[in-house]
């Protein structure tokens, strides 16, 4: 299940909100209200995100156990 607690959190710390997301894509802000509550963002919109806000990779993919997911592709010698 996709959980967007810390991808939240980083949005309201940088004070950015759904409409901005939703320019950035060209999405409405209804799509991007759902993808934040439980569909996820797609590989193309996640570095748009990032580059655009400086917004960590690890915030997209957080673990529902409180924890990052443990992904070897994401792992610090990357």
């Amino acid at each position: 299940m996709y959980n967007n607690q810390y991808l939240k959190a980083y949005f309201t710390l940088k004070n950015i909100r759904q409409n901005d997301i939703a320019n950035l894509l060209g999405k409405s802000t209804s799509t991007i209200r759902r993808k934040n509550d439980d569909l996820g963002f797609t590989q193309k919109e996640i570095l748009l995100i990032h580059h655009k806000y400086n917004i960590p990779l690890e915030a997209f993919f957080y673990d529902d156990n409180g924890k990052k997911d443990n992904n070897p592709i994401f792992t610090e010698n990357s």
